[in-house]
């Protein structure tokens, strides 16, 4: 560590060589609160002019720069704890956003299912279950900004962001909401799928039944054809055998 660095210090006595040694040491030390001590004996050299012996310059740190700098410090935790709170803040609530839009479009597709024919009941199945694994993902989304929102919240408050509290508080509160209602979908879930695979079975099972029943009425036709085609030839039949019976005489 540099002697300018050292907090512990408040007075530097620095030889040099040459005065560009002492020109680096004063510009650091200027920026860290540090002024070269003003004395008859030592004089600050004159720049331009040729050392002739070496600089022996006393500094002494200003009395309220490191107060002044832990204040600056903190100011500047503070602010940027705030700002990150802020965009943490305004991640969850995009993420909220989403979410309401989901179960929004969840709740719809469940209210529509009952309504659809029997021939749109699988695929109406299908959008509801691909609207509730939306809501689950956008759930868990807006929880995991919901947590790096408290975090960083309560890095501002540690650091005096009072006005977080609150919000926090809130956050904090409605976690435990989001998380029951998370585990109720996720219980859900694999009953819809359970639900989706069953319309598609009922689905496939009447396509069964409707092309048996079509392969039915080919089959009648083709017999009431055949016994059509049976009943013209047995009649043609009679009349060509009633021709060749003998004729009784008169």
């Amino acid at each position: 560590m540099a002697w300018y660095d050292d907090p512990s210090k408040t007075t530097f006595v620095g030889t040099y060589a040459n005065e560009k040694q002492f020109r680096w040491d004063l510009e650091a030390a200027s920026k860290r609160g540090w002024v070269v001590q003003s004395s008859e004996q030592d004089q600050e050299p004159v720049i331009g002019a040729p050392p002739t012996t070496k600089l022996q310059v006393t500094f002494v740190r200003q009395e309220d720069w490191l107060d002044n700098r832990k204040r600056e410090i903190a100011d500047s935790l503070l602010h940027s704890a705030t700002r990150a709170a802020d965009e943490k803040d305004a991640r969850h609530m995009k993420a909220a956003d989403e979410l309401a839009r989901a179960e929004e479009a969840f709740t719809a597709r469940l209210d529509a299912v009952s309504l659809v024919p029997d021939s749109g009941r699988e695929q109406a199945e299908r959008d509801l279950l691909g609207a509730l694994k939306d809501v689950i993902a956008r759930r868990r989304a807006a929880l995991k900004a919901k947590e790096e929102a408290i975090k960083e919240m309560d890095s501002a408050v540690v650091l005096g962001a009072s006005e977080f509290a609150r919000s926090v508080a809130m956050l904090k509160q409605s976690r435990e909401s989001e998380s029951a209602r998370l585990e109720a979908e996720l219980a859900l879930l694999p009953t819809q799928e359970l639900v989706v695979r069953a319309a598609k079975d009922w689905r496939e099972a009447g396509d069964r039944r409707m092309a048996a029943e079509e392969q039915l009425r080919r089959r009648a036709a083709e017999h009431e054809a055949k016994s059509e085609t049976l009943g013209a030839h047995a009649t043609r039949r009679n009349e060509l055998a009633g021709s060749l019976a003998p004729r009784r005489p008169q």
